[in-house]
């Protein structure tokens, strides 16, 4: 999209989307307007990986049970290399909608840096005034992370609910 007017971006977009969606007949196609200068790429390759995970809705559902069960505020899985969100569930509303974004591009610099002293980290825990974010290698495949603002759960009680969510998962990958 960087490549049109911007007073014709969307006519444009809008016209080539209803070409590809005339000529792939019966197939369901979904059109992402991106650009190689902001976010929007990240979040088209993200809604692409999640839309072709097998059991995506069960994924979901594991989330958001774990996230009742710690009364997390956001769960999120994200895949190993890409860091792209595979799935996510959240009970409270975030403001910031390129919070995964930004979440990607921290971690991809501390994972980074981290790799110059050690091959690999167990977890990650940041707190402030508000939240405890907890970050951790779910499976070889993919991240965790848990968003919680209640300070009464403790972390312990978040690895154990991984660990309980870990098994559940995997039966649902191996089936």
């Amino acid at each position: 999209m960087d490549k049109f007017d911007e007073e014709k971006r969307d006519i444009i977009i809008s016209n080539r989307a209803e070409k590809f969606k005339t000529k792939a007949g019966n197939f369901n196609i979904n059109t992402y307007q991106t650009s190689i200068w902001e976010i929007t790429l990240y979040k088209a390759f993200s809604n692409i990986l999640s839309s072709i995970i097998k059991n995506n809705e069960k994924i979901r559902q594991i989330l958001e049970n774990y996230a009742k069960a710690c009364e997390a505020d956001e769960v999120i899985l994200f895949d190993k290399t890409t860091l792209l969100v595979i799935s996510s569930f959240n009970i409270k509303d975030f403001k910031d909608e390129e919070r995964f974004e930004k979440m990607c591009g921290s971690i991809k610099k501390f994972e980074s840096n981290y790799k110059l002293i050690s091959n690999r980290f167990n977890d990650l825990i940041i707190k402030n005034k508000s939240n405890t974010i907890y970050f951790n290698e779910f499976n070889n495949c993919t991240y965790i992370m848990i968003v919680l603002s209640n300070k009464n759960v403790s972390l312990e009680l978040v690895k154990l609910n991984i660990e309980i969510m870990r098994k559940e998962f995997d039966s649902i990958i191996n089936n």
